[in-house]
This record gives C-alpha cells, sequence and structure tokens, in this order.
C-alpha cells in the first residue's frame, strides 16, 4: 500500500489535484485532504481505490517511489544475446531483488563452450547475490547445471523448444540455434500475468529426484 508521500507524488507525476484523485478513486477531496495531511489513516479498501484509480492511468508505486508504467523492447543480436541477456537478469536483481522463473529450458550443454561456462558463472554470481532461480524443465531430462533444488518436471506436451526468463518487471523469449535472438519485453502488467502462469505450472510440476 503506497504511503501519504507516494500519494503525493503520484498526483504531482500526472498533474492531478486532490480533487482529481477524489473523482478517479470515487472519494471526497476532503477525505483526501485529510489522508494527505495525516489526519486521517485509511483503511485498506480506500487505500485500493486510490492505488486502483492511479493504476487505470498507468502510475504504479514502487519501493519507495512511484513511477509511469513504461513498455519497452529490447533485442538482442548475435552468439552473445544469451549472455546479455544474463548479464541484464543480474544487473537488474542484484538491485531490486527476486528471483528468475524459467520456463521451457533446453539446457545448456558443455560443447556450447562459451554459453556453458559464462551459465555457470552467471548462477554462481546469483547464489553469492541472494537470487535464486526456478526453472521448468520437461521431464526426462538428466542434465543440470544450476541445483537441482531450482528444478521441476512438466509434461513434454507443455513444454517449448524456446527458453522464456522472467525477472522483475521484464519476460525475455530466447531464441538460441540457428537465431542468436533474445527478445526482453519490459511490462509489469504482462510480467505479472506471465508470473501467474508459471506459478501455475510449478505448483503442478514435479521436484527433481535426489
Amino acid at each position: 500500500m503506497p504511503t501519504v508521500e507516494q500519494i503525493r507524488a503520484a498526483r504531482a507525476l500526472i498533474g492531478w489535484s486532490q480533487g482529481d484523485l477524489a473523482e478517479h478513486a470515487g472519494l471526497s477531496q476532503t477525505g483526501i485532504a485529510r489522508i494527505e495531511n495525516g489526519s486521517n489513516q485509511p483503511n485498506s479498501t480506500t487505500l485500493e481505490k486510490i492505488v486502483s484509480a492511479f493504476d487505470d492511468v498507468g502510475i504504479i508505486f514502487i519501493l519507495g517511489g512511484v513511477q509511469k508504467a513504461q513498455d519497452t523492447l529490447t533485442i538482442l543480436d548475435g552468439e552473445d544475446s544469451l549472455r546479455k541477456l544474463q548479464d541484464d537478469i543480474y544487473h537488474t536483481l542484484k538491485i531490486n531483488k527476486g528471483e528468475v522463473l524459467l520456463l521451457g529450458v533446453n539446457e545448456i550443454m558443455a560443447n556450447e563452450k562459451e554459453n556453458y561456462e559464462y551459465t555457470k558463472m552467471h548462477i554462481k554470481r546469483l547464489k553469492d547475490a541472494g537470487i535464486s532461480e526456478r526453472i521448468l524443465i520437461k521431464e526426462g531430462k538428466k542434465e543440470f547445471i544450476a541445483p537441482k533444488s531450482w528444478y521441476r518436471t512438466i509434461p513434454q506436451e507443455y513444454f517449448s523448444p524456446h527458453t522464456v526468463f522472467i525477472y522483475d518487471e521484464k519476460i525475455a523469449l530466447a531464441l538460441r540455434t540457428p537465431h542468436n535472438k533474445v527478445l526482453i519485453l519490459e511490462n509489469i502488467f504482462f510480467s505479472d500475468s506471465i508470473k501467474s502462469f508459471f506459478n501455475m505450472l510449478w505448483d503442478n510440476g514435479k521436484d527433481i529426484d535426489k
């Protein structure tokens, strides 16, 4: 739930008056004023109306502040596209924390020397930073480059040959051989929806035998 300071900052970001916020949230201007001057402690229902009003115009509350929701699409090309993605994952989560969700993984093999060694290094730096992964792979896979506790299996019919990475507010689709291309979409609403879908599959997946 937002703080009083965040509510004021959100109004300022889009040029809303207290009356504008009241109108969009279905509240009174006097009620908004009392919330902002600290004379009234809003309940959860009131705060949800305020959050919903800002959500409708693309304003989101983040830790310690507010921001406009923006869609960005980044395309990484070339043989090092996977390594560039791993760098983005690490640097994003090193600041914002959280976890990495991977769906449809074809495990990096040792004969892919550069990607294999870089992936091992990447896993180590994630662990050192307190960042973990949850990885969904198809049943029957035997190769594991990450800790086995990070994996669950799903039936082959639900498995995609292309890996989807979900982290922070980003979704990345890695198109490997022969494409060597990564597409990264940054959108908090889309990423939250895909996280929910991933969690459904994860909850119905099977742990890897120790």
